[in-house]
């Protein structure tokens, strides 16, 4: 009996994916509906040595496919869009549809390393769902203050009343979603024991503890040099030849690096420690932003190294 690795691309939309398989390059479309899901599912489990199943994220369009999977256990890794267009472009593939694009992820799967999904608990999952919420509300306030502040006209108090009162509702909600947030944390051990590790770092308050725990779940999993990396604030070397360019950060994930931002900004003034690495970085001529993204990435590096030793004890007892 020969043994093949399969590899499987899933391209999602709102009512329908296309998935293709590989090495034998056969394509398939399933509706992104219940019995679709459990029809692909179905067809996949008569297939040997599934080796690697990966997607893109597609605005939520890709949860019950991607849920569906973990609880059938079979390996699945949700790949970065932009990481894989630029792949597709390296290998000569310029046209895109969906069948098309459900290829390039096969072919993504088979040749590039992918880290495969773990499925969340449903503590995380909860929590993962307020954050995305909370972040939601928090945008469109920002909006809603935006609008305010371009009325001028004395005739605009009627849109005026109507932008106060769904900015009192979208405030309201909002706090309501961090009320849950909390008794997420208190229903919770496990989530409650991460959040303690997490806030006895200076300037790590709840909201900044659960929005870490929703965007960054490998902390305590990975080296410091892997965690930074996934988080964006690792400096990344520009070399050529003879030249050595400006280190600087790139990709990682935005809003996991957003809540770092706004937590070092209050570390750098009521942490000594903090205080001293930004302070002394500053003096030695380093702009504001570079000492400002190192001490981002010492806060990441010592939570990734406290989580760790919360799960060394947890396993030890």
């Amino acid at each position: 009996m020969t043994y093949t690795s399969h590899f499987v691309g899933i391209d999602i939309s709102k009512s329908s994916f296309d998935i293709c398989l590989l090495p034998e390059d056969r394509s398939a479309t399933f509706a992104n509906t219940a019995a679709g899901i459990a029809e692909f599912i179905a067809v996949i489990a008569r297939l040997d040595g599934i080796e690697r199943l990966v997607l893109e994220p597609t605005g939520g369009y890709e949860r019950c496919v991607v849920e569906a999977l973990l609880a059938a256990r079979l390996p699945v890794a949700k790949v970065d869009a932009k990481q894989v267009r630029q792949f597709a472009r390296a290998c000569g593939q310029l046209s895109k549809t969906d069948r098309i694009d459900a290829f390039v992820l096969a072919d993504y799967a088979r040749r590039m390393k992918t880290k495969i999904l773990s499925r969340a608990s449903a503590g995380q999952a909860i929590l993962t769902d307020l954050v995305t919420r909370y972040r939601q509300l928090s945008h469109m306030i920002v909006q809603e203050k935006n609008r305010r502040e371009k009325l001028t006209r004395q005739t605009d108090g009627r849109t005026r009343a109507w932008i106060e009162e769904t900015l009192q509702f979208l405030l309201e909600q909002r706090q309501s979603v961090v009320d849950e947030m909390t008794a997420c944390l208190e229903s919770n051990v496990e989530l409650s024991n991460k959040a303690d590790v997490l806030m006895s770092l200076k300037g790590i308050g709840l909201r900044t503890a659960c929005f870490l725990m929703a965007g960054l779940p490998e902390l305590g999993l990975m080296d410091k040099g892997q965690i930074a990396k996934l988080v964006g604030v690792a400096p990344l070397n520009r070399d050529s030849g003879l030249m050595r360019g400006k280190r600087m950060i790139a990709g990682g994930r935005k809003p996991v690096r957003d809540a770092l931002y706004i937590a070092a900004l209050p570390a750098i003034r009521f942490d000594p420690a903090m205080k001293a690495f930004y302070t002394n970085l500053r003096a030695k001529g380093k702009p504001g932003k570079v000492a400002l993204v190192a001490v981002m990435r010492k806060m990441i590096i010592i939570l990734n190294a406290r989580m760790r030793d919360q799960r060394a004890t947890i396993l030890d007892g």
